[in-house]
């Protein structure tokens, strides 16, 4: 059976390419931050993923990396990182903020002390903690703390193989989860048994854990964009919005359909073929050298030559990876161009004001074409 993961020496390549950008950047050092619920940069470079508490990799100019993290995880980081030198700030413990009398934890001062240096460029800028953004200027008063969130991503915005394998099965273990869901929704389930039903198989064949809450918005609830399931009763004849995704050794995958039990309305019919075809259009446009706005421009246009243009909210695609949605999106105010080996989520989304759906697949952008990595039933599907 092919193990899903990515080497030590992938790992390492990122800190070397990293520390080989940041004199581009002019920062002495980087500092790059996750939560439990957005894990990207730390899990990309450390393979460690905070539970309750928050972490950081901390990369200077040459060397190894350091991953800190906070009081109560050194024995499960030790289990995992890929990064060998583990460092426990308080300041990264979890947000109840237990004081841990006693404990013998280094302050910024005596953790940098070996490391001089004039710029900080801190990635993951927009959530980074304003108290230890804080502490850290109060520290040191003469350096200046960056945005480094696109030194991130020139290296994170291109898959290598490995990561590309991941993907792949991460969108196989999503479509699993969607075939049970099928075979089993019934009417009069509630919203939340449903997504059960997607998450349980998941995890069962294989997935480490779910890419994102996996939802299902039946009715009224079906225009929502980002949701989660209530104990609302499914009925016969609305929208059943369902988005599955797996995880597989930190990259995400997902896959979104709609669903209808008993007679599809005509009306429900239309609306959501529209989506289906803007869906197909957008797989025919997507390849390398394409400029990312162009793609959404023409999108777009075929969705309001349909008559739903008031429907759209965003995309039509973003980026996926470590996160099932991460930077880039594809959006008419995009600037980017399109190369081989970016990963995209094509996500067509349009609602009204009484119902809306969601149509999603992954996409890796090769030369000519996109690779699809799920096509499973991309039709209207009426159970």
């Amino acid at each position: 059976m092919k193990s899903y993961t990515i080497s030590d020496h992938e790992f390492q390549e990122r800190v070397r390419k990293l520390q080989a950008l940041m004199p581009e950047m002019k920062v002495d050092l980087l500092l790059a931050f996750s939560t439990e619920s957005e894990p990207a940069y730390v899990r990309y470079l450390s393979d460690y993923w905070p539970s309750f508490e928050t972490a950081a990799v901390l990369i200077p100019p040459s060397g190894d990396a350091w991953l800190l993290i906070g009081p109560e995880s050194l024995t499960y980081a030790r289990s995992r990182s890929r990064i060998k030198r583990i460092e426990q700030l308080r300041d990264f413990r979890e947000s109840s903020q237990p004081t841990y009398p006693g404990s013998q934890m280094p302050e910024w001062a005596s953790l940098l002390r070996e490391i001089p240096f004039k710029a900080c460029g801190i990635a993951g800028w927009h959530m980074f903690p304003q108290a230890i953004y804080a502490e850290l200027g109060s520290t040191f008063p003469n350096t200046k703390l960056i945005n480094a969130d696109d030194l991130l991503r020139r290296v994170m915005i291109k898959k290598s193989p490995a990561e590309l394998d991941c993907l792949r099965e991460a969108a196989r273990l999503s479509e699993v989860g969607l075939k049970a869901i099928i075979e089993k929704i019934k009417p009069g389930m509630t919203e939340v048994q449903v997504a059960a039903i997607g998450a349980a198989t998941m995890l069962d064949q294989g997935a480490e854990a779910t890419a994102y809450p996996v939802w299902c918005c039946s009715g009224p609830n079906s225009n929502q964009a980002i949701s989660r399931p209530s104990h609302r009763r499914i009925e016969t004849g609305e929208i059943v919005q369902v988005c599955v995704g797996a995880k597989v050794s930190g990259y995400s995958a997902s896959i979104g359909r709609p669903l209808v039990l008993g007679t599809c309305p005509e009306d429900v019919r239309k609306f959501t073929n529209v989506g289906c075809d803007a869906e197909n259009l957008t797989f025919e446009l997507m390849r390398a050298g394409k400029p990312a706005a162009e793609v959404a421009k023409r999108v777009h246009e075929f969705i309001r030559q349909a008559g739903y243009g008031d429907t759209i909210l965003y995309g039509p695609a973003h980026g996926c990876g470590q996160m099932e949605c991460e930077y880039p999106f594809v959006e008419t105010s995009s600037t980017f161009v399109l190369e081989e080996d970016m990963t995209f989520m094509v996500d067509i989304f349009l609602a009204n004001k009484e119902m809306g759906f969601r149509w999603e697949d992954g996409a890796i952008i090769g030369a000519n074409s996109a690779e699809q990595l799920s096509n499973f039933r991309r039709q209207v599907m009426v159970l």
